[in-house]
């Protein structure tokens, strides 16, 4: 039977000549980026936001900083249709749209003075402009966090221990911290102290497996939930140098390694033995996801590409940069390095069959990731160590995002609030805490496939939007343009179509509910099952969330579309620097 291998092998040939090849002459013939331009990190160089740092530094920083659960679990949902399919998106999406618009991202924002996606909307669309991409915004981020403390909650408790793994390196990420900043420990020891304390961390947790699963019955996920938003809340408001960037820092080692690891994998099969269990093509359409376009472009969230990876990129990345020519390697590097992810999780699907994945459902990647790794690292007598590890990886993934994705809610509530008509929602704490407690309540009513859909759907919308932004950038400074516009105008159509096929699902769900006082199965889980009426309630809400977001996604693109056909007559924009 055919292993992994050669889908693989060719993926990452593709990957190789989309960095070295379209990319190093679309560089060339787009952007022409120069190192003697001033960047806004040495322009505004203060030690707290405008900073140079190292290309190498900051290409981790930039993986770390998008990488989450998106490319982990989007193939886990698209390869019902089969892993063909999702293959191909993996690879062109990236290939084609996922790295311009992360490498774009960096250089409008450096073009345009460091100033971040909000500033540069209003100076190319206008105030109407800014406030509807703020507002999208907010509402995406409240769609992200509750699905993912969902899976997170999930996790916890499928996988006992790794909540004991996790809160160790979180604990190594803080005490790391404290070296550097205030001890002033050099790099390479801080790093070695914060290796062995995460490899102390994995023991831990594959040694004390407890709590048990579902130990507090149908109220298991959201005590979980409530541990995962109490972590959230403190990245939120506590310093970045005190919490989430020496995790993060300290996180990337494992999760990065987790790659690796199941590439190599992958790539030895025909010696381990291990073969694809799964068929290259079922269907054109499933009833829990829908049609094959557009809902598998929008599953796979972050795998081919992603909004947040805009939001990271012109919000803190450009702001990092030391020389325009680093660009390329952080933006498009950490971009492909991703979709390297997300071949490795496919990979970990596509070895386990069909009746596996239905059996073990949320633990697939990590039985398929063990699968792949054990047979060439110690077989089955660490088979348990790895299971560890990788369930800590998947967690690490998707809670270091998320402590970023609610901070920058909080951020972006205070730049909307602070002069409304209720100035204390900008409060950090007060924004936070209402942040969350949306987030806790989406997370809890189970219907994890449909908001999973409803945040792969805002998410690619708001790359295709930024791909526009970028756009009407290039057209300002007469740039060739079609490179970005014609993906972005797939990716909007896509996602919008997407959108509406989930408000009509939610629609379904909440009429079935009223009519049988029941809503279906997929669409509520324990505890809320014992409460039909609210569990239809909030079924009923989400067609409001999806109304919403379809609508400021089409204002949004009808007013990036005209701030491009306007940029088309404009005289070229000098160089800000």
């Amino acid at each position: 039977m055919a292993s992994p291998f050669f889908f693989v092998s060719a993926a990452l040939v593709a990957y190789a000549v989309a960095y070295w090849g379209y990319g190093k002459w679309y560089d060339r013939k787009v952007w022409k980026p120069s190192e003697s331009r001033v960047t806004p990190a040495h322009l505004y160089l203060d030690g707290v936001e405008y900073f140079p740092v190292n290309k190498y530094v900051l290409w981790g920083y930039q993986f770390k900083s998008v990488a989450a659960l998106g490319p982990i679990l989007g193939p886990f949902i698209a390869v019902t249709f089969g892993w063909l399919p999702a293959l191909l998106w993996i690879i062109f999406g990236n290939f084609f749209i996922g790295w311009l618009q992360d490498y774009g991202s960096i250089m409008v924002s450096v073009r345009n003075e460091g100033r971040s996606f909000g500033p540069i909307a209003y100076a190319f669309t206008g105030s109407e402009g800014r406030n509807t991409l703020l507002g999208f915004i907010l509402f995406y981020i409240l769609i992200i966090t509750g699905v993912f403390v969902f899976f997170i909650a999930t996790f916890f408790n499928i996988f006992q221990g790794t909540f004991w793994a996790t809160l160790g390196v979180f604990a190594t990420g803080v005490l790391v911290g404290h070296l550097l900043y205030k001890h002033r420990l050099p790099i390479v020891p801080t790093t070695i102290i914060g290796l062995v304390l995460t490899g102390i961390s994995i023991g831990l947790g594959y040694w004390i497996q407890r709590p048990g699963a579902d130990f507090l019955g149908a109220w298991t996920i959201p005590f979980w939930a409530v541990i995962t938003c109490v972590i959230l809340y403190l990245g939120s408001t506590l310093p970045m140098p005190r919490f989430i960037q020496p995790i993060n820092f300290v996180a990337f080692f494992p999760t990065f390694l987790a790659i690796l690891l199941i590439l190599v994998g992958a790539l030895v099969s025909p010696l381990t033995g291990v073969t694809l269990q799964q068929k290259a093509f079922n269907t054109w359409f499933t009833p829990a996801v829908g049609p094959l376009w557009p809902m598998m472009f929008i599953a796979i969230a972050c795998g081919s590409i992603s909004g947040w990876h805009s939001l990271v990129g012109s919000s803190s990345t450009s702001k990092q940069l030391d020389v325009e020519t680093d660009a390329h390697p952080v933006g498009a590097g950490a971009m492909l390095t991703e979709g390297m992810l997300a071949l490795a999780s496919l990979a970990a699907y596509m070895v386990l069959s069909p009746e596996e994945i239905g059996k073990v459902n949320f633990a697939a990647w990590v039985k398929g990731a063990t699968l792949l790794t054990s047979r060439y690292l110690g077989g089955d007598a660490l088979a348990g160590v790895w299971n560890t590890f990788f369930s800590l990886s998947l967690v690490l993934y998707a809670l270091t995002v998320l402590t970023l994705a609610v901070r920058f809610w909080r951020l972006v509530a205070q730049e909307v609030f602070s002069t409304s008509p209720f100035p204390i929602l900008g409060h950090k704490h007060i924004s936070t805490f209402v942040g969350l407690l949306f987030s806790f309540i989406f997370a809890i009513t189970g219907s994890w496939i449909n908001l999973w859909l409803y945040f792969g759907g805002s998410n690619q919308l708001l790359a295709g939007l930024a791909l526009m932004l970028i756009t009407i950038h290039l057209a300002r400074v007469k740039a060739p343009t079609l490179y970005t516009l014609i993906p972005a105008v797939f990716m909007i159509i896509t996602t919008l179509t997407g959108l509406g096929w989930q408000v009509y699902k939610f629609f379904d769900a909440t009429r079935i509910g009223i009519l049988t006082r029941r809503p279906p199965a997929e669409f509520v889980k324990p505890p809320l099952d014992q409460y039909p009426t609210i569990a239809t309630v909030l079924n009923a809400l989400f067609i409001l969330v999806g109304i919403i977001l379809i609508f400021l996604g089409l204002r949004m693109a009808y007013l990036v579309y005209q701030g491009y056909i306007r940029s088309q007559g404009e005289t070229p924009s000098p160089p800000s620097h």
